[in-house]
Order: C-alpha cells, then structure tokens, then sequence
C-alpha cells in the first residue's frame, strides 16, 4: 500500500545526529496524521509530494524535538500580563517599589473602581535587592482604601498591605496555617509578610478576572516549547477546568501535564480521574501529585514520617509523587521518604528542583530511584544573588545537572517560570557553562554536551519515523553557537502534532 501524502515537507534543515553533528543523510521531514512519516534528503522527500501538501523552506536553520518545559506555572504566569513588575531592575528601592504601584493605581483610574486587589510580583530582599522584605507599612503608603499583594521573587513568599490582611482574613489572632508563617511584630500584629501561604490565600481571595494564556502561549511557542508541566500544589478541578476551557489548537495549543495538588487528590480521584490521563478532546493530561516539603517554619513541613505516608496513599491511589525539596535537608527527606514507600512499577516518582545537592545528597537520590527536575536558568538569572547570599563551597553544588547525570538519576528540565524567565536556553546555557548571565563561572561540573542538555529538555524524543511530530525550528544553531549565545536562541517554526502553531520568518 502506498505511503499517504503527507501533509507537511519541512526541507532544508540542519537535522542533528545523536552526536550533535549535522547528519549528511538528512535534510527534510514528511509530517503526515501528526506523526513523521519519513526523514531523508529532500530529492527523496519531495517523491511524497502530494496535491493538498504544504512544504516549507527551513533556510537551513536547525530542526530539533518540541522543547519540554518539566516545571512551571501557567496561570501565575499568564497573571503577571497585568501586575506590577517590582524587581530589583524595575524597582531597586522600597520607595521605587511604592512609587511604581501607586503608578499603576494611577493608570487605572478610569478603568476599575478602586476596589480591587493590585497585584505586584518580584521584589527581592536580598542585598542585591531591597535588603529587607516589604512591609505592610509600606504597603499602606500606596493606599490605605484598597488591598495590595506583592510576590517575593521566590514566589513562596508575599506582602498585604492592612487593607488586604483585613480582605484575607488576617489579624494577631489569625492560626498560623501549618508549614507556613505570618510574621508578627514584637506586639503580635501581623508585618504583611506570609510565607508559604498562596493556596491558603486562594481559598479566601477571589480572583478579579481569569488570565489570558494564548499570549503566554505565543511566547513559549516562541522558544520552540511544544509541552510543559503545571506543578501548581494546589492544582485541583478548578484549575483542571481552567485549562480544558482555555488550551485550544488556536489559543493554546501546547500540551498540557497538570499535577494534582496533594490537598486536592481527593476531590480528583473521587471524580475516577486517573494519574496518565488525557481529557478526552484535549491536549490536558493529568500528572504526578505534588507535595510541598518547605522548611520556611523553621521545620520541615510535613514531618518526614508523615511525608512517607503521604507518598504511600497517593501510591495507592496509583498516582506518583513529585516532591518539592529546595534545600539540602528536604531532597534528604524527600529521598528517604521514597525509599521508605516503595515506587509504582515503572513509574517514577519525581524530586522537583533539587537546588543544593553535594555529593552525600547525589547518592542518596540514586538510592530512591526518582527522576530529578532541576531548574538551572536560576544559575542564569540569579546568578549574582547566589554569589552573594550562597556560600562559596556551595556555589558549583547548586543545580548540578552533570553530577546527577553522572550517578546515574534520570534527569528532567524545567524552568519555574515565572520565578524566572521560561527561556530553556538559558538553562541549557548555565548547564553546559555553569555561568551566569554577566559571565561568571560559578563552579562545578558542567554537561559535556548542547545535545545531552537539550536530550533533558525534550523528553528524550528522536527526529525519527513514527515520532510524534512535536518539533521546531530553531536559529541560531544550538549545537554550533557560543554557550553565551544559547539564551538567544529562537524558533522560526514550531510544530504541535503536525499542525504549525507559531511561525515567524518561515
């Protein structure tokens, strides 16, 4: 039988081997029912031509998988379209940062009625930032008739003015919610700062209007990202809603993974919803649980024996887990817990960010068998804040993707956006460079190779036949430019299933 016409002809494309060399074999895909139905040269290629069949000129730029973004935040980042940019670059001071949301009250006067929350995002208290955490006090000077929040850079962390403390629910006989912390002044009353407590806020605080993803979905097309994870912990029907209403083949046409916030898997399972799950008529697929283990207390939170029995009922539920642990002291914990659970059968469970990992850390997470998430564009972005906050015998253990490749953990990339930008390129860049963006090497092993970093971007997926063609195409080349080039990285063309949902310059 004859092979079908093939709906799409990519051609003159650099095609990389496994080595990271241009194949001399290869220059065009077929892409036919979402699928790459033939790679080979084009004079070859060009005999599947058919009537109905569109070919398209690469111009020689590179062809590579769709990118997998392992680990972000869709709805956070689709809101930032219309908060307030408060970090450090923006608004280097408390008085700029004031200075900067009244501005925004001031732009809006004509378009809400006062009333509602203004929302800021980014402001740093380190000594390259503001040097201390916004308070509600400063907050007030903004405006004492309407709630203001402002997000730490770190996303764990935010600040309520009095107007929104009051809005919240919050006061000096509030509980502290568990794992979390309001500060109090030496009188008791709250300063503005929660720590670890947005889920908490998002029960109580309802939401002016829903984000817009399909700009956000332009700018991830944009870098060549078919796919990503939401690792939201309190991802719950609601935000399963939110997406199935939102992500179309013409808003947002990426692949959707939506862990299940450990709080919320009752109400998912109850709805027979199953761990691996795509929504039928959709791009959605229901992913790992997610447990927060922070240490912001002063403890970890949740205790380590109760975070093995949380491990084992979702394991029972059949849904894996992916365990929050920034800190030495948490991937320790989040490692044992593991161990102590027992795994699913071919189903990993995840540790996600892996921050501080010297080498007693690297073996004990070989030991539990999960697949490590580490978030490297941090080494990027906040480079100069960890060489000023971090010590230095720390410095080349923070990320480090190498060594845990080289323990033999399998290894997925993400980028916590919006904490940072969702650039992969730029992680890839600090994970083949360990260098921040102003240049400065931070130390420790880097990837050997653009082609292994950009493997754990990818999910492993091959320009193969029979491949599902999630693929774009990008300039300049990732195997050819600098490391400090790699951030610039862009796609001309990228390819969701077959079908084209961004081109720009093809």
């Amino acid at each position: 039988m004859p092979m079908p016409y093939p709906d799409l002809i990519l051609h003159n494309a650099a095609i990389h081997t496994a080595a990271g060399t241009p194949s001399p074999d290869a220059d065009a895909v077929a892409i036919n029912a979402g699928k790459i139905a033939a790679v080979g040269r084009f004079a070859d290629v060009a005999r599947l031509i058919g009537p109905a069949t569109v070919v398209l000129d690469c111009g020689g730029r590179t062809l590579i998988p769709g990118i997998v973004d392992a680990h972000c935040h869709l709805l956070a980042m689709a809101a930032r379209a219309g908060q307030v940019d408060c970090r450090p670059a923006a608004a280097p001071s408390v008085p700029a940062v004031v200075a900067a949301l009244r501005d925004a009250i001031a732009a809006a006067a004509d378009a809400d009625d006062g009333t509602h929350w203004l929302r800021g995002y980014g402001y740093d208290d380190s000594p390259l930032g503001l040097g201390r955490h916004i308070t509600r006090h400063d907050l007030d000077a903004v405006s004492t008739t309407r709630p203001v929040r402002v997000e730490h850079r770190s996303g764990h962390a935010c600040v309520l003015n009095t107007v929104g403390l009051v809005a919240a629910g919050i006061n000096r006989s509030t509980p502290t919610p568990p794992g979390a912390v309001i500060q109090r002044a030496a009188d008791g009353e709250p300063t503005g700062l929660l720590l670890e407590m947005s889920g908490w806020l998002s029960e109580r605080i309802a939401s002016r209007k829903s984000a817009e993803l399909k700009p956000l979905a332009n700018r991830l097309l944009a870098y060549g990202i078919t796919a990503v994870t939401d690792a939201g912990p309190a991802n719950g029907i609601a935000t399963l809603h939110s997406f199935t209403a939102k992500t179309s083949a013409a808003d947002f046409p990426l692949r959707i993974t939506m862990m299940a916030g450990w709080p919320q898997l009752d109400e998912i399972t109850r709805l027979g919803l199953r761990y691996g799950q795509t929504i039928p008529g959709t791009r959605v697929t229901i992913g790992h649980a997610k447990i927060m283990l922070t240490a912001s207390s002063g403890n970890l939170h949740p205790h380590p024996a109760r975070l093995t029995a949380m491990v084992s009922e979702a394991h029972r539920r059949g849904y894996p887990v992916a365990i929050h642990a920034v800190e030495r002291d948490a991937i320790v914990a989040a490692a044992i817990a593991l161990m102590d659970a027992g795994a699913i059968p071919n189903i990993p469970d995840r540790i996600e960010h892996c921050a501080e990992c010297p080498p007693d850390v690297i073996d004990l997470l070989a030991q539990s068998g999960a697949l490590a998430v580490p978030n490297p564009g941090f080494l990027h972005y906040d480079g100069a804040r960890y060489r000023a906050t971090v010590p230095p015998e720390l410095l080349p253990q923070l990320y480090p993707v190498a060594s845990l490749l080289a323990a033999g953990i399998p290894v997925a990339l993400g980028s916590d956006a919006p904490v940072v930008e969702a650039n992969p390129w730029a992680g890839i860049a600090a994970a083949v460079s360990r260098r921040t963006a102003d240049g400065t090497n931070l130390g420790g092993r880097p990837v050997e190779s653009v082609q292994t970093a950009l493997a754990l971007h990818t999910g492993g997926a091959r320009i193969a036949v029979g491949q599902r063609a999630d693929l774009a195409v990008v300039a300049p080349s990732p195997f050819a430019a600098p490391p400090e080039r790699l951030p610039d990285v862009r796609s001309a063309l990228t390819i969701i299933n077959g079908e084209i949902a961004w081109r720009n310059g093809i």
